[in-house]
């Protein structure tokens, strides 16, 4: 092939669309598990969802899946208040565990597709430099927008702070 740029263009471009994808299609997956383990209160469930409401005494943290985790457990399983006291910290530590991992999982992410582009700009004239740096502003601005319309309407109560770090933008 004479013009080897145009393959890894369209490697880059291939590329871009699969995380925008996913992250579109992780945000949409979230919200529908969110809706899923949201209690729906009707007739006859009222009484057994107060348990729920009655145990804020716990150490969990307001943020993340842990109360839904908590609820989900508590409907589900009718633990006695000893027991939930003591799956709490359990939830609330798995909960941590796994915003910790969605952290590392985001700045890995970042730091690959950040070498990915001066991998490939070291490849280009400056032209397609500009072009290249150009796409990356476009798909980094999705991302932002994408997260600031979760924020303003997080599926799961979260809001920002929930929220990963995004990944720098200059």
């Amino acid at each position: 092939m004479d013009r080897p740029w145009k393959v890894i263009l369209a490697f880059v471009g291939v590329f871009i669309a699969g995380a925008v994808f996913g992250g579109f299609f992780t945000l949409r997956s979230a919200a529908r598990v969110a809706e899923v383990t949201r209690p729906k209160p009707g007739p006859g469930k009222a009484a057994a969802s107060k348990p729920v409401a009655a145990a804020p005494a716990a150490p969990a943290p307001a943020k993340g899946i842990a109360p839904q985790v908590m609820r989900q457990l508590t409907q589900r399983l009718s633990p006695t208040p000893e027991q939930q006291k003591a799956i709490r910290p359990i939830v609330s530590r798995a909960a941590e565990d796994l915003q910790r991992m969605q952290k590392e999982h985001l700045a890995d992410t970042t730091r690959t597709t950040e070498r990915m582009y001066a991998d490939v700009a070291a490849l280009l004239t400056p032209a397609q430099r500009t072009q290249l740096e150009q796409m990356r502003q476009e798909m980094l601005e999705r991302v932002r927008k994408v997260r600031e319309k979760r924020d303003e309407n997080p599926a799961d109560g979260t809001g920002k702070a929930g929220a990963p770090a995004s990944p720098k933008s200059d």
